[in-house]
C-alpha cells in the first residue's frame, strides 16, 4: 500500500561520484542514482548540514549492502511484476458497479498511484542492477533517472497522502455514523483525489527541477548521470529546502498522522462494540444492524491493516532521511546501506494490498471470483456468487 511507498527518489543522495575513485569493475547500483533516492549513495556527496559529522563507514554496514545488493537486484523487479499485476486486479475488482463506494473510490485511487510507482521502478532496477551494473551508463539512461527521479517521488508521494485521506474518511464514517455516510461521499472521495494529485505535484516542485546532467570519462568512455544542482547559492537553498519538505511533509508528517489515526480508528471500533452488545442486550431484533455492525467493523480493521503497513514501512525512512539533514556525512555511510531493504519492504507494501482485500474482505473475494474465475467454479459457487453480486451498490458497499 504504496504505499506506499517505495522509494521515493530523495535529491540528498543524487550526487556525482569523484571520477578520481570511481572503479566500475567494482561499481554497484548505489553509484548510480540509488532507490529511494534511491536510497542510494555516492561517494563523495557532502549534506548541507553543519551538525554532527559521520567520518567513516560502519563497516557491517557496508558488508550487508555488499551482501543484499545483487538480492534487490533479483527480487525488486520481480516484486514489481507480482506488484503491478495485483494492482491492476485491485483497480478492476474494486470499479465494478456494485463495490463503487467512496471508500473504494480512494482504495482504487491508491492502487493506481502504488501501481505505478511499481511500474517506474522495475525499468530501473532492470537498468542499473543489471544491464549497466558494470558499464557507464549512457545518456539515454540518465534521461529515464531523471525521470524516475521526479515521477516516482510524485506517484509515491499521491500513494502516502491517499492513506492518509482513507483512514480520516473511516474515521468519520464510523465516529459519525449518520453525519459521517453524508460527509465523506462518492463525489468527495473523488474530489480528494484530485486535490491530493495537484497538491503533492506541487509541493514536488522543488525537487523536480533540483537535478542536471553531468558526466564522467574514464578510460576514454563517458558515462552519464543526473545530479543534484548546487552551482548556485539558490539551488544549495533549494537542496537543503527540498530534503526537509521530502523528510518532513512526505514520510514524517503523514506517518505521524496515520498512527494516531490508527489508534483512533481502534478505539472507535471498541467503542461501537460495546454500544452494540449494549443495545442487542436491550432489543433482540437487531439481525439486521448486527450484520451491519460486522460488516463495517471488517472493513474498518481491513483499513487499519493498510495504514499501519504504511506506517511501519514508510516511518524508519522519514526518520533516517530527517538525520540525513542534521548530520554530515550520514546518507554516505548510513542511509546508502540500507537503502536497497527501505526499496523492497516498500515495494513489498506497493504490492501487498490485493493479498489483504482477498483474505479480510468477502464482498472483494465474491467479486474477484466473479469476474475471472467464473468459469472454473463449480455451477452451485457460480449461482451463489452471481446472486451475491447481482446486488445494487448501498452505502455499506465498502469492501
Amino acid at each position: 500500500m504504496a504505499a506506499g511507498g517505495v522509494m521515493t527518489t530523495y535529491p540528498g543522495t543524487l550526487a556525482l561520484p569523484n571520477s578520481s575513485d570511481f572503479d566500475w569493475s567494482t561499481s554497484s547500483p548505489r553509484y548510480l542514482v540509488g532507490p529511494e533516492n534511491l536510497n542510494a549513495s555516492l561517494p563523495g556527496y557532502q549534506t548541507v548540514s553543519t551538525m554532527g559529522n559521520i567520518t567513516e563507514t560502519p563497516s557491517d554496514l557496508d558488508r550487508f549492502y555488499q551482501w543484499y545488493s545483487p538480492i534487490h537486484g533479483v527480487l525488486a523487479p520481480i516484486v514489481c511484476v507480482l506488484g503491478i499485476v495485483a494492482n491492476c486486479l485491485n483497480i478492476v475488482v474494486l470499479t465494478r458497479k456494485n463495490m463503487v463506494s467512496p471508500t473504494n473510490c480512494l482504495l482504487a485511487g491508491l492502487a493506481i498511484s502504488d501501481g505505478l510507482t511499481m511500474a517506474a521502478y522495475f525499468p530501473y532496477a532492470i537498468l542499473n542492477y543489471h544491464v549497466y551494473k558494470n558499464a557507464m551508463p549512457p545518456f539515454g539512461n540518465a534521461q529515464y533517472l531523471l525521470f524516475f527521479a521526479i515521477f516516482s517521488v510524485v506517484v509515491h508521494s499521491i500513494s502516502i497522502w491517499l492513506t492518509v485521506s482513507l483512514a480520516v474518511f473511516r474515521f468519520i464514517v464510523i465516529r459519525y455514523p449518520r453525519r459521517g455516510t453524508k460527509l465523506c461521499t462518492l463525489q468527495r472521495s473523488k474530489l480528494t483525489i484530485v486535490i491530493t494529485c495537484i497538491v503533492v505535484t506541487i509541493v514536488c516542485i522543488p525537487n523536480s527541477v533540483s537535478y542536471n546532467f553531468v558526466h564522467v570519462t574514464q578510460n576514454n568512455v563517458t558515462g552519464w548521470f543526473i545530479d543534484v544542482r548546487d552551482d548556485s547559492s539558490g539551488y544549495l537553498f533549494l537542496k537543503s529546502f527540498n530534503l526537509w519538505v521530502q523528510a518532513v511533509l512526505i514520510k514524517l508528517l503523514p506517518c505521524f498522522l496515520l498512527a494516531i489515526l490508527s489508534i483512533l480508528l481502534i478505539k472507535q471500533m471498541k467503542d461501537a462494540e460495546k454500544r452494540r452488545k449494549k443495545l442487542l442486550s436491550k432489543n433482540s431484533k437487531g439481525d439486521d444492524d448486527n450484520k451491519r455492525h460486522s460488516k463495517t467493523n471488517r472493513t474498518t480493521r481491513m483499513l487499519v491493516v493498510v495504514v499501519v503497513l504504511f506506517v511501519v514501512t514508510e516511518t524508519p525512512q522519514g526518520i533516517l532521511q530527517l538525520l540525513g539533514g542534521v548530520v554530515d556525512g550520514f546518507f554516505d555511510h548510513i542511509y546508502g546501506p540500507l537503502g536497497d531493504v527501505m526499496d523492497t519492504l516498500a515495494l513489498f507494501n506497493n504490492g501487498i494490498n490485493f493479498v489483504l482485500y482477498c483474505t479480510m474482505s468477502k464482498q472483494f473475494r465474491d467479486t474477484f471470483i466473479k469476474i475471472f474465475l467464473r468459469d472454473i467454479i463449480s455451477d452451485g459457487s457460480s449461482t451463489r456468487t452471481t446472486m451475491l453480486m447481482s446486488t445494487q451498490p448501498t452505502r455499506d458497499s465498502d469492501l
